[in-house]
Formats: C-alpha cells, sequence, structure tokens
C-alpha cells in the first residue's frame, strides 16, 4: 500500500553542522510511527522540514501522493497535515473551545467579509466548528472545561488540548513533537491511549518521542536517527533486538537487552532537551 508520507533523501546543515544527512523513511495511514534517538539526532528538525518550517536544502517530501517539499503549514494543512509542537501553544484567554475552534480555520469556507457582517453563512459555519471542536474535547475527555480559560488548564491537559486542537479537523497525519514530555504516569497512559484511539479511526501519527515504555508499547513502526543519520527502522521488537541501535543507546553493548530502554542511555539528561 503506497504510504502516505515519503520522505526521500532529507539534507539540512546548519552552518557546518548537518542536521540531516540523507534522511528517508515512510508513514502509513492508521499507523503510529515513533522516531527515536539520542540528542542532536536530527528528530525535530526531520518533522520541521516536513511540516513546512524549515526547507530541506536536498530531498523531497511527499504526503497523499503528491510533492509538498517546502510548501507552507497552511497548505498542509489544508491537505490534512497538522501537527504539534514541544513548547505548549495555547492561547491563555482564549476557553478551551475556542483554542480547538483556532485550529479549524484551515477547513472554513466563509471569507473576511462574512465574518464582519455576520452572514447567516458564517453563523451556520461556526455553529458547525464549534460542534466538531467540542467532538474532539470529548475524545480528549476535556469537555468538562470546554469554557474555561485555557491558562487555567493543567500542564497535562494543555497537552492534551493540543491534541485535540490538532485532531480537531480530521487530519490524514499528525506530526507529534514530545506529547508526553512533562507528563506523569497516569497522563501518559491517557495520551496514548488517545493516540492510539486516533490511530484507530485511520489517522497517521508521526511522533517524536523520548518515553521508551511508550513508544514501544503502541508504536507500529520505529524509525532511529543518530547525528543525522537514519540507522535503523522497523518494528518495536526489531529495534529494541537492533546491534547498532544497542550500540548507540547502550555504549557499545552488541547483544540484545532484556528490558531495552534507550532512556536509560548515558546522555540521557541530554536527551530531554533534543
Amino acid at each position: 500500500m503506497e504510504p502516505l508520507l515519503r520522505v526521500e533523501g532529507l539534507s539540512l546543515a546548519f552552518g557546518g553542522v548537518k542536521a540531516l544527512d540523507e534522511i528517508s523513511f515512510s508513514a502509513r495511514a492508521g499507523a503510529i510511527t515513533a522516531m527515536i534517538g539520542p540528542n542532536g539526532a536530527g528528530k525535530t528538525t526531520a518533522i520541521n522540514c516536513v511540516s513546512g518550517a524549515y526547507r530541506p536544502q536536498s530531498g523531497r517530501v511527499f504526503f497523499a501522493g503528491r510533492e509538498v517539499t517546502g510548501m507552507p503549514a497552511h497548505r498542509l494543512a489544508r491537505l490534512g497535515l497538522t501537527r504539534t509542537f514541544q513548547n505548549l501553544q495555547v492561547f491563555g484567554q482564549l476557553s478551551v473551545l475556542e483554542n480547538v475552534m483556532v485550529g479549524l480555520h484551515a477547513v472554513t469556507r466563509q471569507g473576511f467579509a462574512a465574518a464582519i457582517l455576520r452572514l447567516p453563512a458564517m453563523r451556520r459555519e461556526e455553529r458547525l466548528i464549534a460542534d466538531q471542536a467540542m467532538a474532539a474535547l470529548e475524545d480528549l475527555g476535556l469537555s468538562a472545561v470546554a469554557h474555561r480559560p485555557a491558562g487555567q488548564l493543567s500542564y497535562g491537559d494543555r497537552k492534551r488540548l493540543e491534541l485535540a486542537r490538532a485532531l480537531a479537523a480530521r487530519p490524514k497525519l499528525v506530526l507529534l513533537d514530545e506529547p508526553v514530555a512533562g507528563l506523569n504516569a497516569a497522563e501518559t497512559d491517557a495520551m496514548g491511549q488517545a493516540l492510539v484511539r486516533a490511530r484507530d479511526l485511520g489517522v497517521g501519527l508521526v511522533l517524536v518521542e523520548h518515553d521508551m515504555a511508550l513508544v514501544m508499547k503502541i508504536s507500529d513502526q520505529v524509525v532511529v536517527l543518530s547525528f543525522g543519520q537514519k540507522i535503523a527502522q522497523g518494528d518495536p521488537h526489531q529495534v529494541q533486538n537492533d546491534p547498532q541501535v544497542l550500540a548507540t543507546y547502550l555504549g557499545g553493548r552488541q547483544e540484545p537487552v532484556n528490558g531495552f530502554s534507550p532512556g536509560a542511555a548515558p546522555n540521557r539528561a541530554e536527551a530531554a532537551h533534543a
């Protein structure tokens, strides 16, 4: 089956440092693709290139059967590709519901004049958007706080709000940058369940994440980067037993290790900021 996302030979350098060195990978609809690697591996740079935040110096990105290399984020959103960020991007003074409605701007059809004049068509569309936003909040367990200012939410709830906003427009693919960073065990479990539900509804998910327990539990495939290069790709079992991955994370140890946890690598403190 043709992958939903196909990345071919992406390269990008900052000054003399090669952040990406001919990275290639793919992601399917209805599947979770995790991207892992030590600090400085190029994980966030890779999704920044896919999402239009950066333009690669070489290589190509294909989404839903068309080339989208360097396409800006608002055009990608209209095609069905959205993302979340490592640093929370929440409008604190707006309500939780309004924050999700903002994420639906790409699917609105009424123009500026209709909004200013409050034409009937604009009011109908606004009601539809509010209903769609509320449905996304219900799926993430946030409907009870829909009318509360987003700035009053806990950190974990704001993380779920970002995911609700990304999913509200019913995208084909969502890129997530460390969706469970800073969450406690219960919040991490809730987020993992939300990601699995989205996958089961047919959404493709690509996530950069350092929580290896979560990655190995929910991922369909794992892409491993190190110093800007892809060193492995496969299902969680294959990656856990890949000699090069073990060497990268576990200081040269070549044999498979029970309870493999790259989070326990010597550079874990650095990896938390990748």
